[in-house]
Protein backbone atom coordinates (compact mmCIF):
# COMPACT_ATOMS: atom_id res chain seq x y z
CA UNK A 1 0.00 0.00 0.00
CA UNK A 2 1.40 3.31 -0.96
CA UNK A 3 0.03 6.73 -0.62
CA UNK A 4 1.34 10.18 -0.74
CA UNK A 5 -0.22 13.92 -1.20
CA UNK A 6 1.61 17.65 -1.30
CA UNK A 7 0.18 20.84 -0.61
CA UNK A 8 2.06 23.86 -1.56
CA UNK A 9 -0.51 26.72 -1.25
CA UNK A 10 -0.85 27.88 2.73
CA UNK A 11 -4.45 28.67 2.53
CA UNK A 12 -5.24 24.73 2.13
CA UNK A 13 -2.88 23.86 4.84
CA UNK A 14 -4.51 26.07 6.73
CA UNK A 15 -8.20 24.81 5.84
CA UNK A 16 -6.51 21.03 6.54
CA UNK A 17 -5.08 21.84 9.86
CA UNK A 18 -8.52 23.64 11.07
CA UNK A 19 -10.18 20.19 10.07
CA UNK A 20 -8.43 18.08 11.40
CA UNK A 21 -8.24 20.18 14.85
CA UNK A 22 -11.77 19.97 14.73
CA UNK A 23 -12.16 15.89 14.37
CA UNK A 24 -9.67 15.85 17.18
CA UNK A 25 -12.01 17.66 19.43
CA UNK A 26 -14.92 15.39 18.87
CA UNK A 27 -12.40 11.77 19.77
CA UNK A 28 -9.24 10.91 20.84
CA UNK A 29 -8.66 8.05 17.82
CA UNK A 30 -10.25 7.70 14.87
CA UNK A 31 -10.10 5.47 11.78
CA UNK A 32 -8.55 7.50 8.48
CA UNK A 33 -10.09 5.73 5.25
CA UNK A 34 -8.10 7.18 2.08
CA UNK A 35 -9.42 6.94 -1.33
CA UNK A 36 -8.96 7.88 -4.60
CA UNK A 37 -11.10 10.84 -4.01
CA UNK A 38 -11.60 11.39 -0.50
CA UNK A 39 -10.75 11.50 2.92
CA UNK A 40 -12.62 10.34 5.69
CA UNK A 41 -12.49 10.38 9.20
CA UNK A 42 -14.38 7.96 10.80
CA UNK A 43 -15.59 6.95 14.78
CA UNK A 44 -18.33 4.23 14.26
CA UNK A 45 -17.76 2.02 17.56
CA UNK A 46 -20.50 2.98 19.65
CA UNK A 47 -19.87 0.64 22.80
CA UNK A 48 -16.65 2.26 23.06
CA UNK A 49 -17.60 5.98 22.59
CA UNK A 50 -20.73 6.37 24.59
CA UNK A 51 -23.22 6.26 21.62
CA UNK A 52 -22.10 8.97 19.24
CA UNK A 53 -20.75 8.54 16.04
CA UNK A 54 -18.68 10.53 13.80
CA UNK A 55 -18.01 10.74 9.83
CA UNK A 56 -16.00 13.95 8.37
CA UNK A 57 -15.38 13.63 4.67
CA UNK A 58 -12.60 15.54 3.17
CA UNK A 59 -12.76 16.28 -1.22
CA UNK A 60 -9.53 16.13 -1.70
CA UNK A 61 -9.16 17.82 -5.11
CA UNK A 62 -9.95 20.80 -3.21
CA UNK A 63 -7.10 20.94 -0.82
CA UNK A 64 -3.82 18.54 -2.33
CA UNK A 65 -1.99 20.07 -5.15
CA UNK A 66 -0.90 15.99 -5.65
CA UNK A 67 -2.32 12.89 -4.11
CA UNK A 68 -1.55 9.24 -4.99
CA UNK A 69 -2.86 6.12 -3.41
CA UNK A 70 -1.95 2.50 -4.77
CA UNK A 71 -4.57 -0.18 -2.18
CA UNK A 72 -4.38 -3.76 -1.67
CA UNK A 73 -7.38 -4.27 -3.89
CA UNK A 74 -9.76 -2.82 -6.80
CA UNK A 75 -11.45 -0.30 -4.33
CA UNK A 76 -7.85 1.51 -4.47
CA UNK A 77 -8.39 1.85 -0.58
CA UNK A 78 -6.42 2.48 2.66
CA UNK A 79 -7.86 2.71 6.31
CA UNK A 80 -6.11 3.03 9.65
CA UNK A 81 -6.57 3.68 12.38
CA UNK A 82 -4.51 7.29 14.40
CA UNK A 83 -4.97 9.73 16.56
CA UNK A 84 -6.18 12.82 15.02
CA UNK A 85 -5.02 15.27 17.72
CA UNK A 86 -1.12 14.48 16.59
CA UNK A 87 -1.85 14.66 12.93
CA UNK A 88 -3.37 18.22 13.93
CA UNK A 89 -0.49 19.06 15.86
CA UNK A 90 2.00 18.44 12.71
CA UNK A 91 -0.07 20.52 10.71
CA UNK A 92 0.11 23.53 12.87
CA UNK A 93 4.04 23.92 12.58
CA UNK A 94 2.81 24.20 8.56
CA UNK A 95 1.06 27.28 8.54
CA UNK A 96 4.05 29.36 6.90
CA UNK A 97 4.99 26.31 5.05
CA UNK A 98 6.04 26.44 0.91
CA UNK A 99 5.53 22.92 0.92
CA UNK A 100 3.71 19.90 2.56
CA UNK A 101 3.86 16.44 2.12
CA UNK A 102 2.49 13.56 3.86
CA UNK A 103 3.14 10.23 3.08
CA UNK A 104 2.49 6.62 4.34
CA UNK A 105 6.16 5.12 5.66
CA UNK A 106 7.14 2.42 7.80
CA UNK A 107 9.74 3.04 9.76
CA UNK A 108 10.20 1.55 13.38
CA UNK A 109 6.21 0.93 12.59
CA UNK A 110 4.05 2.32 10.15
CA UNK A 111 3.61 6.13 10.32
CA UNK A 112 1.90 9.31 8.53
CA UNK A 113 5.17 11.21 7.82
CA UNK A 114 4.31 15.48 7.37
CA UNK A 115 7.13 16.70 5.73
CA UNK A 116 7.22 20.59 6.11
CA UNK A 117 9.22 22.98 4.10
CA UNK A 118 9.70 26.22 5.91
CA UNK A 119 11.38 29.45 4.69
CA UNK A 120 14.55 30.43 6.41
CA UNK A 121 15.33 34.00 7.94
CA UNK A 122 15.37 36.30 5.30
CA UNK A 123 13.74 33.85 2.30
CA UNK A 124 16.97 32.92 1.04
CA UNK A 125 16.39 28.82 1.39
CA UNK A 126 14.31 26.61 3.44
CA UNK A 127 14.64 23.76 6.36
CA UNK A 128 12.79 20.94 6.20
CA UNK A 129 10.77 19.31 9.50
CA UNK A 130 9.68 16.23 10.17
CA UNK A 131 6.71 14.98 12.01
CA UNK A 132 5.75 11.03 12.31
CA UNK A 133 2.26 10.58 13.28
CA UNK A 134 2.04 6.43 14.50
CA UNK A 135 -0.94 4.71 12.70
CA UNK A 136 -2.06 1.27 13.02
CA UNK A 137 -3.30 -0.17 9.56
CA UNK A 138 -6.33 -1.60 9.64
CA UNK A 139 -7.17 -5.41 8.21
CA UNK A 140 -9.06 -5.84 4.69
CA UNK A 141 -11.19 -8.19 6.33
CA UNK A 142 -12.35 -5.20 8.43
CA UNK A 143 -12.65 -2.68 5.65
CA UNK A 144 -16.57 -3.17 5.56
CA UNK A 145 -16.79 -1.52 9.23
CA UNK A 146 -15.72 1.30 7.55
CA UNK A 147 -18.44 2.40 5.08
CA UNK A 148 -20.80 5.22 4.42
CA UNK A 149 -23.06 6.05 7.55
CA UNK A 150 -26.29 4.88 7.45
CA UNK A 151 -29.13 7.64 7.12
CA UNK A 152 -31.91 6.86 9.66
CA UNK A 153 -35.43 7.17 8.82
CA UNK A 154 -35.80 11.36 10.92
CA UNK A 155 -38.76 13.11 11.95
CA UNK A 156 -37.68 16.37 11.58
CA UNK A 157 -35.13 18.61 9.88
CA UNK A 158 -34.03 22.20 10.44
CA UNK A 159 -31.36 24.19 9.56
CA UNK A 160 -29.70 25.58 13.65
CA UNK A 161 -29.13 29.25 13.96
CA UNK A 162 -25.30 30.41 14.39
CA UNK A 163 -23.63 28.16 16.00
CA UNK A 164 -22.09 30.96 18.25
CA UNK A 165 -25.38 31.73 19.14
CA UNK A 166 -26.77 28.40 19.92
CA UNK A 167 -23.13 27.92 21.95
CA UNK A 168 -23.43 30.73 24.35
CA UNK A 169 -27.12 29.34 25.33
CA UNK A 170 -25.74 25.68 25.69
CA UNK A 171 -22.70 26.79 28.24
CA UNK A 172 -25.18 28.87 30.15
CA UNK A 173 -27.66 25.41 30.14
CA UNK A 174 -24.96 23.11 31.14
CA UNK A 175 -25.01 24.73 34.68
CA UNK A 176 -28.61 23.56 35.35
CA UNK A 177 -28.13 20.29 34.16
CA UNK A 178 -26.30 17.25 32.32
CA UNK A 179 -29.31 17.08 29.53
CA UNK A 180 -30.56 19.27 27.22
CA UNK A 181 -33.92 18.67 25.15
CA UNK A 182 -33.78 19.79 21.29
CA UNK A 183 -37.58 20.42 19.71
CA UNK A 184 -38.05 21.59 16.59
CA UNK A 185 -40.68 22.50 13.98
CA UNK A 186 -41.50 22.31 10.17
CA UNK A 187 -42.69 26.22 11.14
CA UNK A 188 -39.32 26.17 11.63
CA UNK A 189 -38.87 27.05 15.42
CA UNK A 190 -36.48 24.99 17.73
CA UNK A 191 -36.83 25.07 20.94
CA UNK A 192 -33.82 24.46 23.56
CA UNK A 193 -34.65 23.62 27.20
CA UNK A 194 -33.27 22.23 30.61
CA UNK A 195 -35.15 21.19 33.21
CA UNK A 196 -33.87 20.69 37.20
CA UNK A 197 -35.68 19.98 40.11
CA UNK A 198 -36.20 23.89 41.05
CA UNK A 199 -36.42 25.46 37.36
CA UNK A 200 -37.27 24.63 33.37
CA UNK A 201 -35.32 26.79 30.98
CA UNK A 202 -36.26 27.35 27.14
CA UNK A 203 -34.85 29.09 24.27
CA UNK A 204 -36.77 29.68 21.48
CA UNK A 205 -35.38 30.12 17.99
CA UNK A 206 -37.71 31.41 15.16
CA UNK A 207 -38.16 31.82 11.70
CA UNK A 208 -35.10 28.93 10.89
CA UNK A 209 -35.45 27.43 7.46
CA UNK A 210 -36.17 24.08 6.70
CA UNK A 211 -33.76 21.45 4.30
CA UNK A 212 -36.35 20.01 1.23
CA UNK A 213 -37.64 16.74 2.42
CA UNK A 214 -37.52 13.50 0.52
CA UNK A 215 -38.97 10.02 1.16
CA UNK A 216 -36.82 9.16 4.39
CA UNK A 217 -38.36 12.39 6.35
CA UNK A 218 -41.85 11.70 7.76
CA UNK A 219 -43.58 15.32 7.47
CA UNK A 220 -46.59 13.99 8.89
CA UNK A 221 -45.97 15.20 12.50
CA UNK A 222 -45.49 18.59 13.29
CA UNK A 223 -42.21 18.20 14.87
CA UNK A 224 -40.11 15.94 17.07
CA UNK A 225 -37.75 16.04 19.98
CA UNK A 226 -34.64 14.09 21.57
CA UNK A 227 -32.92 14.83 24.91
CA UNK A 228 -29.14 14.45 24.86
CA UNK A 229 -25.86 14.73 26.91
CA UNK A 230 -25.22 18.50 26.89
CA UNK A 231 -21.84 18.54 27.11
CA UNK A 232 -21.82 15.63 24.13
CA UNK A 233 -23.79 18.54 22.09
CA UNK A 234 -21.29 21.09 22.86
CA UNK A 235 -18.85 19.38 21.41
CA UNK A 236 -20.36 19.71 17.96
CA UNK A 237 -21.05 23.26 18.49
CA UNK A 238 -17.20 24.64 19.28
CA UNK A 239 -16.14 23.11 16.26
CA UNK A 240 -13.93 26.10 15.68
CA UNK A 241 -12.93 27.63 12.22
CA UNK A 242 -15.16 24.96 10.51
CA UNK A 243 -18.34 26.93 10.91
CA UNK A 244 -16.80 30.33 8.40
CA UNK A 245 -18.89 29.59 5.57
CA UNK A 246 -20.60 26.39 6.31
CA UNK A 247 -24.48 25.56 6.85
CA UNK A 248 -25.70 23.35 9.97
CA UNK A 249 -28.34 20.98 9.66
CA UNK A 250 -30.10 19.44 13.01
CA UNK A 251 -32.32 15.95 11.61
CA UNK A 252 -33.96 14.07 14.39
CA UNK A 253 -35.52 10.96 15.23
CA UNK A 254 -38.24 11.66 17.93
CA UNK A 255 -37.02 10.36 21.36
CA UNK A 256 -34.19 8.47 19.82
CA UNK A 257 -31.28 10.53 18.02
CA UNK A 258 -29.83 13.45 17.05
CA UNK A 259 -27.81 13.51 13.53
CA UNK A 260 -25.92 16.98 12.87
CA UNK A 261 -24.31 18.41 10.03
CA UNK A 262 -21.98 21.01 9.19
CA UNK A 263 -21.40 21.55 5.44
CA UNK A 264 -18.66 23.36 3.65
CA UNK A 265 -18.30 22.83 -0.46
CA UNK A 266 -15.62 20.53 0.23
CA UNK A 267 -15.97 19.20 3.51
CA UNK A 268 -18.92 17.80 5.21
CA UNK A 269 -19.08 16.44 8.90
CA UNK A 270 -21.87 14.40 10.48
CA UNK A 271 -22.14 13.67 14.60
CA UNK A 272 -24.25 11.42 15.62
CA UNK A 273 -25.80 11.77 19.22
CA UNK A 274 -28.35 8.76 20.96
CA UNK A 275 -31.14 10.34 23.03
CA UNK A 276 -30.65 9.39 26.91
CA UNK A 277 -33.23 7.76 29.02
CA UNK A 278 -34.52 10.17 31.71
Amino acid sequence: MKFKAKLFDCHSVTRLHITVAAVAKYCKSCALKLTEDKMEFILNDRVVSSGISLWCEITQSSFFDEYRIEGKDDTGMIVMNLCPDNLAKALANATNATSVKIKLARKQAACLSVEIAVPTTGGAGQRMVAHDVPVSLVPLAHWGEFGDPSMPDINMSIYLPPLRRLKGVLERMRNLSNHVTIKATWSGELTVSVRSDLVTTKTYFNDLETPETDEMVDTTRPGADVTVDIRKLLVFVQAQGMTANSRSICNIVHGRSLQLFLIQDDVKLQYYLPAIDL
